[in-house]
């Protein structure tokens, strides 16, 4: 096969997250609803929305307490390496499958985020699809693990923009743009090298300290 194959992420050309979401609401009887069968539901675009609803919290600007950066940066590692390997669906722990909510609070929640899905799909949109290949979509999916790593760590002034950037990346998959994609792929690039920067300046002042602190003995 001379062409290269699309990435399973891109191949729902007239698929969106909003018609996706109502399927599952219309295809659902029960009173409660499970994590897992909204994300079965949601195809392939469940792991990319994953990300980015994990991704949004850290890279707001606003100071949070310890340890939180960690509790979203560590489920990020494990959905974005999910992106190297090209999984069609998000893997999930069975306990977090399992778990359920009422189906008129999905469906409330539904109904609300329509204004932000519109105004998200007026600046996202189906562009250079070169960067939703197999090799572009692995390309993102390591800087995507290596920004969530950095999210992760206690780094300080380290986790807002590889956040930012996952989070670009991930809408950028969600809603097949390309341009989108490249921005983020930027924009890790940035945060990384600034993650990397505050590691080893952090480092070197430990050796400093521990070199002052050896001689004062």
């Amino acid at each position: 096969m001379a062409k290269n194959k699309k990435s399973n992420i891109a191949k729902h050309s007239d698929d969106t997250i909003l018609v996706l979401l109502n399927d599952t609401l219309s295809s659902h009887k029960g009173e409660r609803i499970s994590l897992g069968e909204i994300v079965d539901k949601l195809k392939d675009k469940g792991l990319a929305l994953l990300i980015a609803v994990l991704s949004f919290p850290v890279a707001l600007p606003i100071p949070t307490p310890p340890g939180f950066t960690t509790l979203f940066g560590v489920p990020l590692c494990i959905l974005t390496a999910q992106l190297i390997y090209r999984s069609e669906h998000p893997w999930l722990p069975m306990w977090l499958r399992n778990r359920t909510i009422k189906t008129e609070t999905f469906r409330s929640f539904v109904d609300k985020s329509k204004p932000l899905f519109a105004k998200i799909s007026r600046f996202l949109k189906p562009r250079h699809p070169s960067m939703l290949t197999e090799s572009s979509e692995r390309m993102v999916g390591v800087l995507a693990f290596l920004c969530s790593l950095s999210v992760a760590l206690p780094i300080l002034f380290g986790n807002a923009v590889p956040s930012a950037a996952i989070f670009i990346m991930a809408l950028g998959i969600m809603y097949r743009d390309g341009l989108s994609v490249i921005i983020g792929m930027i924009i890790a690039v940035v945060g990384l090298i600034i993650s990397s920067s505050v590691v080893v300046i952090v480092a070197l002042l430990g050796m400093t300290a521990l070199e002052k602190f050896i001689n004062f003995l």
